[in-house]
């Protein structure tokens, strides 16, 4: 199992699920470039394929042929690009939290291109300390939701600890890739996909979850945690370890891993791309 966190934190967000399935899988967690323990590109922008590509460039290193995926929020995108990209590569796909594109709706569209353009983000950043930029960005959601949207008290604190840790050029460049995001071709391959939400988290969130449910189909199950946020796995882990580990007993008996000779010794891996 492979778990992807979401932008500006990083991969301190999965520990909870890393002493839960490093019992049961091969459990690997990641700093994306930019986050925690990871260096930074030279590149000006990130995007989603570059990250994804990383991932996939990160499987390779430690042989890995196929795994569960499980991104939140950006991982989330990075893990419906890669499924797109190479979905041979997909036993399972776990999003939470995530997003289908920034132009989904008319009224995301609206905000991406008018209100709050990229090149409007760009200059703030020039303008404003970090803390003021992400307060602009998440402004709409925490006026809809409160501080609950993005979890309990102490996952908030978990979230500033590692957005503290980010250089601001790297913040700027994440943003870059969250904005840029759009739909990608899901419909291929044969995976399971598991949705899971938090029941605060922003409504806009919870009608990207229907909409790729939709896409997917049967294929999908969409579950939202009770009095939880957007790192619902951070407020809840005992219920979305649970939730997780019966939905990927599944996904690794239907893709009969055991028989491509891949099991499922205890073994954790932190790697750092």
């Amino acid at each position: 199992m492979i778990f992807i966190h979401g932008g500006f934190v990083n991969s301190a967000i999965w520990q909870p699920q890393v002493e839960f399935f490093s019992q049961r899988f091969r459990t690997i967690i990641l700093d994306l470039r930019g986050h925690g323990n990871s260096g930074h590109g030279n590149e000006q922008e990130y995007t989603v394929s570059m990250l994804g590509q990383d991932v996939f460039e990160l499987m390779d290193e430690l042989n890995i042929d196929s795994a569960i995926i499980c991104g939140m929020s950006l991982g989330g995108m990075i893990a419906q690009w890669m499924a797109a990209t190479q979905p041979k590569r997909i036993t399972g796909l776990c999003l939470i939290g995530t997003a289908a594109s920034l132009k989904l709706t008319l009224i995301e569209k609206t905000v991406t291109t008018i209100l709050f353009p990229k090149w409007m983000a760009m200059f703030l950043f020039s303008k404003l300390s970090t803390k003021q930029f992400l307060k602009l960005s998440f402004m709409l959601t925490w006026f809809m939701r409160g501080n609950k949207w993005l979890g309990n008290k102490d996952t908030r604190a978990q979230i500033r600890t590692c957005i503290g840790s980010m250089k601001r050029e790297e913040i700027k460049k994440v943003y870059a890739a969250f904005h840029m995001f759009r739909k990608q071709n899901i419909v291929q391959g044969t995976y399971p996909v598991l949705l899971i939400n938090g029941s605060f988290d922003s409504p806009v969130i919870h009608h990207h979850a229907r909409y790729l449910k939709k896409k997917w189909g049967v294929r999908a199950q969409f579950i939202k945690l009770n009095n939880c946020g957007h790192a619902c796995n951070f407020d809840d882990a005992p219920k979305f370890n649970g939730l997780l580990y019966r939905w990927a007993q599944k996904a690794a008996n239907t893709a009969n891993i055991q028989n491509q000779g891949l099991n499922f010794e205890p073994k954790k891996i932190a790697a750092n791309i």
